[in-house]
């Protein structure tokens, strides 16, 4: 997003100043630059949004995409079944080496591996419980 956000840039790309496309929205200026300082902020509505996009001849795009070095959802779903089967066999696997029974890594990564297949193949829900570093 520019610095200053969409609205502003495309109105500016667009040449209509503050005043002229508030007077398309049916608003003042002053509503325009407000509504700006709002996208700008992320506070903006998306009603308000589109309003202004479709006042300039545009339309409002909303979408939700995967984090850069993400690249699809299976991904992202397939990464946290990893770190939550991660966490689950890491725990049985600590309890099994203090009763000296612990297993060998290969083997371990190996149940890692499967967990994780398993979450994933039958929607576990526990796939999106909380996790420590998770985004608050």
């Amino acid at each position: 997003m520019p610095k200053d956000g969409w609205l502003k840039a495309i109105r500016g790309a667009l040449g209509l100043t503050a005043a002229q496309l508030g007077k398309r929205m049916g608003t003042e200026a002053s509503g325009v630059l407000h509504l700006e300082k709002r996208e700008a902020g992320m506070t903006a509505t998306l009603a308000l949004l589109d309003r202004a996009a479709r006042a300039m001849n545009c339309r409002l795009v909303w979408t939700i995409v995967p984090e850069p070095g993400q690249n699809s959802l299976s991904e992202i779903v397939e990464k946290r079944a990893k770190r939550v089967a991660t966490k689950l066999v890491g725990s049985v696997d600590q309890s099994m080496k203090l009763e000296s029974q612990g297993v060998h890594d290969k083997v371990t990564n190996q149940q890692i591996g499967d967990l994780a297949t398993d979450l994933v193949r039958n929607g576990d829900p526990r796939i999106w419980e909380p996790l420590e570093g998770d985004p608050k």
